[in-house]
């Protein structure tokens, strides 16, 4: 694919992550304000979406 498109990609995922990781310690501070299922959510949303924007940054990188 195209290394432009790869690149934002990552990029996007990584800010994915980082909005997922405020819901997530909004959610851990405030406990009443989100239910449980939007902090499993949030949290999953935290973890994949900086784990595989690294990832795809470091595969680019790589190659």
């Amino acid at each position: 694919m195209n290394s432009k498109f790869n690149i934002s990609l990552a990029i996007l995922q990584i800010i994915a992550g980082i909005l997922g990781s405020v819901v997530f310690f909004k959610s851990i501070l405030n406990p009443g304000e989100l239910t449980i299922t939007m902090t499993i959510l949030s949290f999953f949303w935290m973890v994949f979406g900086l784990l595989l924007g690294f990832k795809g940054l470091y595969k680019i990188k790589k190659r």
